[in-house]
């Protein structure tokens, strides 16, 4: 537990938060609650010229201009506005991959139109019609983008509490980069981590890119992104 201290300190002291509730998964409930409020604050103008930012670093890596098949998330609420990626990797005539959720898990289906092949599902998200979609397999992924609340420098995610991307991404071939798109809010200093927590490869905010040393070699960029 000794790389959440700083944060227990935080939430402790400065939030009169009980001891009790120090525990991994109240921390996360914690830091979910604070770090949505500050991206739900952000104007509207400002998320969608920070997210085409994000967005532009993404298009602008070598593994992004050489991926034929890409996982992509619908945009809820205050994140990232990822349709921006979506129509820029269809008009690059990628194979575009969203998720459906069925029961506990995420059902994967290609889509080549955003204004027909969706329609609102679960918790009123965006989410592919079987009826106008091809199914898709993780298999077939070139890159996965990964959506979360809140990342730290580690790598470490925090998502929703829903699990559905934590199953998605133990089934997921281990060379296929993980890649978490992220305002500068979001980043804290430690996640709280448990044994079945899941690492993403790559953070890309609008300000810098993130990853370990090991895995340095997926972002050499190409510098002419114009074309993006």
């Amino acid at each position: 537990m000794g790389h959440i201290l700083v944060l227990e300190v935080f939430v402790f002291h400065f939030m009169k938060i009980d001891p009790d509730s120090r525990e991994p998964d109240n921390l996360k409930k914690i830091i979910r609650k604070r770090i949505q409020k500050k991206r739900d604050g952000l104007a509207e103008a400002t998320r969608l010229s920070r997210s085409t930012s994000i967005a532009a670093r993404l298009t602008g890596l070598g593994f992004y201009k050489d991926s034929k098949e890409i996982l992509v998330y619908y945009p809820f609420r205050s994140e990232i506005d990822t349709t921006i990626i979506i129509r820029r990797a269809l008009k690059q005539q990628k194979k575009v991959i969203l998720p459906r959720v069925n029961g506990k898990d995420l059902d994967l289906y290609y889509i080549k139109d955003l204004s027909n092949d969706l329609s609102p599902g679960t918790f009123d998200i965006m989410e592919t019609i079987p009826s106008k979609c091809t199914p898709a397999s993780y298999k077939d992924i070139d890159i996965m983008l990964v959506p979360g609340v809140s990342f730290d420098r580690d790598l470490n995610r925090l998502g929703y509490g829903g699990g559905f991307y934590d199953k998605l991404l133990e089934k997921l071939p281990a060379d296929i980069p993980r890649i978490a798109l992220a305002f500068d809010l979001q980043i804290v200093d430690n996640i709280p981590v448990t044994e079945h927590d899941l690492k993403v490869d790559i953070i890309i905010t609008e300000t810098e890119i993130i990853t370990s040393h090991n895995k340095t070699n997926l972002i050499k960029e190409i510098t002419d992104t114009k074309g993006s």
